[in-house]
């Protein structure tokens, strides 16, 4: 089971990508290497909309327990548990009406 049990919208952005290191010479020549084979994952605006103070609340103090992005954590996002960090600077919230909150972040897996 996930360490953060709450789902997100749908609508998201997924950004795969693999760690390469690419070197450019003078003569604008580019060498690459491959640093890991593994391909990290970042997702963009999960959003969660129009949720309750209980669980507003209770993902604060989630964020809080993380300190930002200095511990991972996991995640279920498309049936599959993930394990990664909230991206830096990426949480949101907004107080839509008397109690209600649509909130958001950035999720960064970990390799």
């Amino acid at each position: 089971m996930a360490d953060f049990i709450y789902t997100p919208d749908f609508n998201y952005k997924c950004k795969p990508r693999y760690n390469v290191e690419s070197t450019e010479f003078e003569n604008q020549a580019e060498e690459s290497r491959l640093i890991s084979s593994k391909k990290q994952r970042t997702w963009e605006d999960l959003i969660f909309t129009s949720r309750n103070k209980t669980e507003f609340d209770a993902v604060m103090a989630f964020y809080d327990s993380k300190h930002e992005n200095l511990d991972s954590f996991t995640l279920e996002i498309d049936g599959e548990t993930v394990t990664g960090k909230f991206v830096k600077d990426s949480f949101w919230y907004v107080l839509r009406a008397y109690r209600v909150y649509d909130y958001g972040f950035g999720f960064k897996e970990t390799v």
